[in-house]
């Protein structure tokens, strides 16, 4: 039985609310849950009270709590883990990888903390207006917003618990953790080890329980300064919308569809390679997967060969095996979800590729569509589970305007040998990164992260941006006599 954190304090609510195993579909932990609001205005008076002698807090001190969590982390990395795959479904070793990635968020986090607040002196004796400029000496500095509330989607629950908590605790703020109820024991255990590592009571909370219950108070309260928000397009407008009535700091990393574009002279085994990883990995079920396969006809039919084969190498199976590449994905309404894009699919005339079908949990085949086309809905909304379409093109224009054609732009990529023509495409795409020659899946958790139309909404997320983008500038003029 897992308690809530509120403030630093492990808290039973008596209401629970069982964590499924997506594996074999069965309960395996317990977790308190709230549905009594007073308890979430609790947690943000507790992170308003703190937050006046928490910002004071030098910045040394701030980072030293950081570092210190992160060595705890690191000792702990397995157990962490083996949480992680329990409660997502994610092999194991993913699932490694995931916590390593937490560890650093939070190393860099408290490394780059003095740089990217160390402010600046203006030199505002270059400026006629206002007069008396050249006896003054102008200062700019950045101050903690305050509260901020943290809302985390289910399949990175360690690695977004690092990139929305580490950079806002360095900065000062106080943050309120919302983790998806499928997914909450790894921001549990993240935030006890956030008071292990010495940090002062109030500062935290981490609350579980229905987003209409615990979300609607934070995205309504006025007290609450700050969002961060990984999740669906379709929630994150809903927070967006209502949150930008109380004047609330946005960062909304939402949905995407990305492309893999493969010309006729590109390295086809390569392509294929990493567009197969980029697609399958955690089960299709990251916001930057590879999830259209857009490919030169001219080598249509040898690429969508060489990716059947690949996947059909690819081993499925018990997250904690070892050898495991592919595991379940997170619930059985995901498994109905996949069923409607296939049967659409299929309808406008697809040909499906399937794989093995585990009939325990919530395995679903892994499957390529071939001739897939531009106006199905695999090739139109965000596909978070196992479905590869691969779609052919005649033209570089065609292969742009099939990329550019859903709602959302978050990363993509091109494979090819000329530089020069994968340049010119990158002009065209409406994405937050163009990857050239490797996969969508590129990440790198200091450097800004997100994307264009329905995939983004404020400032993109990553170390830095999240320091300056929940932090407020102050000018300081001083009258020289």
């Amino acid at each position: 039985m897992k308690s809530l954190i509120i403030g630093g304090e492990e808290v039973d609510t008596g209401e629970y609310s069982s964590i499924v195993n997506p594996a074999n579909g069965e309960p395996f932990e317990k977790v308190s849950v709230i549905k009594d609001k007073d308890l979430i205005k609790r947690s943000i008076d507790l992170a308003e009270d703190s937050f006046r002698e928490f910002s004071k807090l030098p910045l040394k001190d701030r980072s030293k709590i950081l570092m210190k969590a992160s060595e705890i982390m690191e000792m702990r990395k397995e157990d962490l883990a083996k949480t992680l795959s329990l409660e997502s479904g994610k092999p194991i070793k993913d699932s490694r990888v995931e916590i390593l990635r937490a560890i650093s968020v939070f190393k860099i986090a408290a490394e780059e903390a003095r740089f990217v607040l160390e402010g600046k002196v203006h030199r505002v004796d270059a400026y006629e207006y206002p007069p008396g400029n050249q006896n003054r000496i102008v200062m700019e500095v950045r101050e903690p917003l305050g509260i901020v509330a943290a809302i985390l989607p289910f399949n990175f629950p360690a690695n977004s618990f690092a990139h929305k908590v580490a950079p806002n605790i360095v900065a000062g703020n106080t943050v309120i953790v919302k983790p998806s109820v499928s997914t909450p024991l790894s921001a549990l255990e993240l935030g006890k080890i956030m008071y292990e590592a010495g940090l002062p009571r109030g500062v935290l909370s981490v609350l579980i329980g229905d987003s209409a219950v615990i979300g609607d108070e934070l995205i309504t309260s006025k007290k609450i300064q700050g969002i961060t928000f990984t999740g669906s397009t379709k929630v994150g407008l809903s927070i967006a919308s209502k949150a930008v009535l109380t004047s609330k700091r946005l960062m909304m990393e939402m949905g995407g569809s990305d492309p893999i574009i493969v010309l006729n002279d590109a390295d086809i085994e390569k392509a294929v390679n990493v567009s197969v990883k980029a697609r399958f990995e955690y089960a299709g079920q990251n916001c930057n997967a590879g999830k259209r396969i857009i490919v030169h006809e001219d080598v249509y039919d040898k690429f969508s060969k060489m990716y059947i084969d690949a996947v059909n190498k690819l081993k499925v199976g018990d997250p904690l095996d070892e050898n495991t590449d592919v595991g379940p994905i997170i619930s059985n309404t995901a498994v109905n979800t996949m069923n409607d894009f296939i049967e659409d699919a299929k309808n406008k005339g697809a040909k499906i590729y399937s794989g093995l079908r585990i009939q325990k949990g919530y395995y679903y085949p892994l499957t390529v569509l071939i001739n897939a086309s531009p106006d199905m809905k695999v090739m139109k909304e965000e596909v978070f589970g196992p479905l590869a379409p691969i779609v052919k093109f005649s033209s570089i224009d065609e292969a742009i305007d099939i990329a550019n054609s859903t709602d959302y732009g978050l990363q993509s990529a091109i494979f090819t040998k000329d530089l020069n023509k994968a340049l010119r495409i990158s002009k065209e795409l409406k994405f937050g990164a163009v990857i050239i020659n490797n996969s969508t899946r590129l990440r790198w958790d200091a450097l800004p992260f997100g994307g264009v139309r329905m995939s983004g909404l404020g400032n993109r997320e990553g170390v830095r941006n999240t320091i300056m983008t929940m932090t407020e500038p102050k000018i300081l003029s001083i009258e020289l006599e």
